[in-house]
């Protein structure tokens, strides 16, 4: 588990690997901010990001002031931050790392609150559940690093209707014009694959799973992909002939 400075919050913590070189040997490695209440959850989150070799974490927070604090001084890229919905100063911390750049993705349990809906409106980038395996939730921050919005499975369904009811009927059309291979993509962005897990799926590569979603958006008029997951979800409850597939465990 590393020495006693691992156990220090704040303390940095490279990934076993980590240089200058993310995993394909371009470009420097994702730096990450680790802020949960619980020191047996940041020991596991940290045992697992080290082990990525495109990860460095970078800081560990028991708490919102605490990462807000120790994120301007360690410029993180990525924020794990487990959700504790008692807390509405999490919705600042998440406006505030946002405005910097920093893409929040939020650890949490299966049900979805309406606190939660509210993190995720303030500019979270991503919510996975807490008891996600490690290879998903490294591909998570990859994902979120890479601007992509991540939606875990077991809670994408309950999220998107509670945010359906925040979306006035104008935000997109009704009828659907894309291709079926357009639409397979779109069900799977609305079950919260990330595009590598779309392209592993549907066996093609990650450029042409991002050149379906941008086509998929123009012609649906919609602005990103928490629109499309919405546009998707809404047609499946008027039975309009959406499939979503099982997310791979």
């Amino acid at each position: 588990m590393g020495g006693p400075e691992h156990d220090v919050p704040g303390a940095v913590v490279p990934g076993s690997g980590a240089s200058a070189a993310g995993s394909s040997g371009v470009g420097p490695p994702i730096r990450v901010l680790v802020c949960d209440g619980h020191d047996v959850l940041r020991r596991g989150l940290r045992t697992v990001l080290r082990r990525a070799p495109d990860v460095v974490v970078v800081g560990e927070a028991a708490d919102v002031d605490e990462a807000l604090a120790l994120a301007a001084g360690v410029a993180p890229d990525v924020t794990l931050l487990g959700l504790d919905t008692r807390r509405t100063a999490v919705q600042e911390l998440v406006r505030t790392l946002s405005r910097t750049g920093n893409r929040v993705v939020l650890l949490g349990e299966a049900a979805v609150s309406s606190d939660v809906v509210e993190v995720l409106k303030a500019g979270a980038r991503g919510y996975v559940h807490a008891a996600v395996s490690s290879q998903r939730l490294v591909e998570a921050v990859r994902a979120v690093a890479r601007g992509e919005t991540v939606l875990d499975a077991c809670v994408a369904g309950e999220l998107l209707h509670r945010l359906d009811g925040d979306q006035r009927p104008e935000d997109g059309p009704a009828h659907n014009p894309l291709t079926a291979r357009q639409q397979a993509v779109a069900e799977l962005v609305a079950e919260g694959l990330t595009n590598a897990e779309i392209a592993d799926r549907l066996r093609v590569s990650r450029a042409t799973v991002k050149g379906h979603i941008t086509v998929a958006l123009r012609r649906l008029a919609l602005r990103d992909r928490t629109q499309l997951a919405i546009h998707v979800h809404r047609a499946s409850r008027r039975g309009g002939g959406a499939n979503v597939l099982p997310a791979e465990g």
